[in-house]
C-alpha cells in the first residue's frame, strides 16, 4: 500500500513537520515539475512566498528517462559527471542540449508568471522535491540556490533513502523527510497512490494564485 496518496497529501503531511517555519519569512522553492505540488500546500501552511527552482532537467538523448545535467535559466550547468562519461556525451553534445533546455526553461518562467530574483542573499530557502533516490537533484538545487546568494538552506521530502539524505545533508543546513528508507526506493513513485507525470502546464495551473509574495528581482 502507497504511503501517500498523491503529492499534496505528501505535501500536507510535510508541513506538519515544518510548522515552526510559520512566519518566519522563508522562501519555498520547488524542484519543478514534481516538487510543486508538494510545495504548495507546505508554502501556504507556512504563509510563504512560493518561487520554482529556476533550473531543468537534462537527459540522454537516446536514453529519455537518464537525467545527466541540470542547467539553469542563467544557463549555469550542474553536470552528473561519472554519468557523462559513461554516456560518452561530447561537450558539443551537452551544450546543444542545454541550449534548448534553458531556452525552454525561460519560456516555462515566463508562462508561468515567475521573475527569478537576482539574488537571495540574507534568505532561508525551503527547497522541496517529491522524494530523494541518489539525492542528486536535490544537490543541484542547493548548487542553484546557493549561487543566488541563498543564507540558509533546508531541502523537505516527503521520501528519500538514507544515502541520499546524508549525501545531502552535507551541503545544506537541514534535510527533513516523513520517511526515511534503508532498502533501495526504485522508484519515488511506488510510495504514492498517484504519482501522474506532470508537465508546465500542469505547474502553471497549479502555481495560480502562489506567486504574489514572490521576492523581487535585484
Amino acid at each position: 500500500m502507497a504511503r501517500f496518496a498523491n503529492r499534496n497529501e505528501a505535501g500536507r503531511e510535510l508541513a506538519a513537520q515544518l510548522s515552526k517555519f510559520q512566519n518566519q519569512g522563508v522562501l519555498v522553492m520547488p524542484v519543478p515539475h514534481g516538487g510543486v505540488p508538494v510545495a504548495v500546500p507546505v508554502a501556504q501552511a507556512l504563509k510563504a512566498a512560493l518561487l520554482p527552482v529556476p533550473m531543468r532537467s537534462l537527459h540522454v538523448p537516446w536514453q529519455q528517462e537518464t537525467i545527466f545535467g541540470y542547467v539553469t535559466d542563467q544557463g549555469r550547468l550542474s553536470l552528473n559527471q561519472p554519468l557523462v562519461g559513461q554516456m560518452r556525451l561530447t561537450p558539443r553534445e551537452i551544450r546543444s542540449i542545454a541550449r534548448e533546455q534553458r531556452l525552454a526553461l525561460q519560456t516555462d518562467l515566463e508562462e508561468w508568471g515567475v521573475t527569478v530574483p537576482g539574488h537571495l542573499q540574507g534568505r532561508t530557502v525551503l527547497l522541496v522535491d517529491d522524494g530523494m533516490h541518489s539525492g542528486w537533484t536535490m544537490f543541484s538545487a542547493i548548487e542553484t540556490v546557493l549561487h543566488l546568494g541563498a543564507a540558509r538552506i533546508l531541502a523537505a521530502v516527503p521520501v528519500t533513502h538514507f544515502r541520499a539524505k546524508r549525501f545531502v545533508s552535507r551541503h545544506c543546513d537541514a534535510v527533513i523527510a516523513i520517511l526515511t528508507e534503508d532498502i533501495s526506493l526504485y522508484q519515488i513513485g511506488t510510495y504514492f497512490g498517484d504519482f501522474h507525470d506532470l508537465n508546465s502546464v500542469h505547474v502553471k495551473d497549479l502555481l495560480k494564485g502562489t506567486l504574489s509574495a514572490q521576492p523581487t528581482a535585484a
